[in-house]
């Protein structure tokens, strides 16, 4: 019994010295937060609503093969709203079209303006083309973060 006891001390000396070795990174879990998002300004109710939220510039607004993480709710709702859980602290921003057919791809007409509704996280008014990501970009440091999303249909 008395050697089980000390092989039972050596072992947990053992694992102390392991975790030593380990980043602090690694050892805590990271901190996150959630991003709720509003939508306002819809035309109709039609279709559904896809929400794709960038943690780099590549591939902003438009990528998806570059996305953080991406999700789709239906376009009802007064106003309707959406919940981005377990995210890690960081600078993020959020893409949004509002698919009124329900295609699954943003229609456009044939000089490649959308013919659907679109809105980025901060609402940057833009004159010809979309948004850059570091006008859209917003900054994730605490438990929440709410974003309001302005619909613009051109």
């Amino acid at each position: 019994m008395k050697n089980i006891v000390i092989l039972l001390f050596m072992f947990m000396g053992f694992a102390h010295d392991l975790m030593a070795d380990v980043p602090e990174h690694l050892q805590k879990p990271e901190a996150s937060g959630e991003i709720r998002v509003r939508i306002l300004d819809l035309r109709n109710h039609d279709g559904e609503i896809m929400l794709v939220l960038f943690n780099g510039k590549k591939g902003f607004p438009g990528k998806e093969q570059y996305v953080f993480r991406k999700a789709s709710i239906p376009a009802a709702g007064n106003p309707p709203t959406f919940k981005f859980e377990h995210i890690p602290f960081g600078s993020y921003a959020l893409s949004v079209r509002h698919d009124e057919n329900g295609n699954g791809k943003l229609d456009t007409n044939f000089i490649g303006m959308p013919k659907e509704g679109v809105g980025t996280s901060n609402n940057p008014r833009t004159r010809f083309g979309p948004p850059s990501f570091d006008d859209a970009k917003f900054l994730l440091d605490g438990d929440e973060k709410e974003l309001v999303i302005h619909m613009r249909y051109l």
